[in-house]
């Protein structure tokens, strides 16, 4: 994996009626559609930006709501947003494509794999929540409390300050290993999305159940998670992969729901070796004994 910058990225704005959406297209080869996570944009990606644009033509909206993206007049849900990537795909002329997402952003993902199964090659989901047994009771009860009628209003307004949402990610999500840039860039994105999108999206992606399009699919999946990941229950996680053959699971050892450098680093170095059909580089940390469940069926 080369330390290389990035290679030019085009920021633009694609039109679709009265809505906008904001696309971050760079690199070449086959294209890679990337879902940011919740609360994100495009920027959820860019530590991933150099080594993965060697491979692919990175195409990474920021989904509606979200970034600078219009909010949409229906309900954002996985189908909803899924939808709104389809004139995307056909203004860029993509055909064939590898498909990426980041929590909550890997169920618009699985819509996507699931509708064009026959177009979407490779597929990469971090941290998704496949099932609503998968997800740790604990963020459900949070995030049923959050999203409440007459709560959610002060949880907005709460979130825009940034003490209070700083002391909750870090006692309640992320811990306190997280790079300062990536905090930051988290904030800002925090503080542009849309109250009724995230609502609706984090509800919507509760409850989800995604296994059967997992198991349904012919073509490799790599699943990526963190040991220590307060939002996901690894260990079931692990017990699914091991039914999913076509499913590679990599469980990314001392390493929580936020990501720092050196967990940029080890996660890169396995999304790279997928995207290149071979084993990852001995550079990176061996992994904990348990952590390979499954091994994907490589091209």
């Amino acid at each position: 994996m080369s330390d290389s910058a990035a290679p030019p990225l085009r920021d633009t704005v694609a039109r679709h009626g009265a809505r906008r959406l904001r696309v971050v297209t760079m690199g070449s080869g086959p294209p890679l559609l990337l879902c940011h996570g919740f609360l994100g944009s495009a920027e959820n990606f860019e530590s991933w930006y150099a080594a993965l644009a060697q491979r692919r033509t990175l195409v990474i909206p920021d989904l509606p709501g979200f970034g600078s993206s219009d909010p949409l007049r229906r309900e954002h849900s996985a189908e909803a947003i899924a939808d709104a990537m389809e004139p995307l795909l056909r203004d860029l002329g993509v055909d064939r494509f590898d498909l990426g997402g980041l929590c909550l952003g890997a169920s618009p993902a699985l819509v996507l794999a699931q509708r064009h199964s026959d177009r979407v090659d490779r597929l990469i989901l971090h941290t998704p929540l496949l099932d609503p047994s998968l997800v740790r009771r604990r963020f459900h009860l949070q995030a049923g409390a959050m999203t409440a009628p007459g709560v959610f209003s002060g949880i907005v307004w709460l979130s825009r300050r940034r003490v209070v949402s700083d002391l909750y990610k870090r006692l309640m999500v992320e811990g306190d290993d997280v790079d300062a840039a990536a905090a930051d860039m988290n904030f800002r994105n925090q503080t542009r999305a849309d109250p009724r999108a995230t609502r609706e999206w984090l509800r919507d992606g509760l409850r989800r159940r995604d296994v059967d399009v997992l198991a349904a699919r012919r073509q490799p999946t790599l699943i990526l998670a963190a040991e220590d990941d307060r939002i996901v229950d690894v260990a079931a996680l692990r017990a699914l992969a091991q039914r999913l053959p076509r499913v590679q699971l990599a469980v990314i050892a001392e390493a929580g729901h936020g990501w720092t450098e050196e967990f940029v680093r080890r996660q890169l170095d396995v999304v790279c070796a997928f995207l290149d059909g071979v084993a990852p580089s001995d550079s990176a940390p061996a992994p904990a004994p348990q952590a390979a469940t499954a091994t994907a069926t490589r091209r």
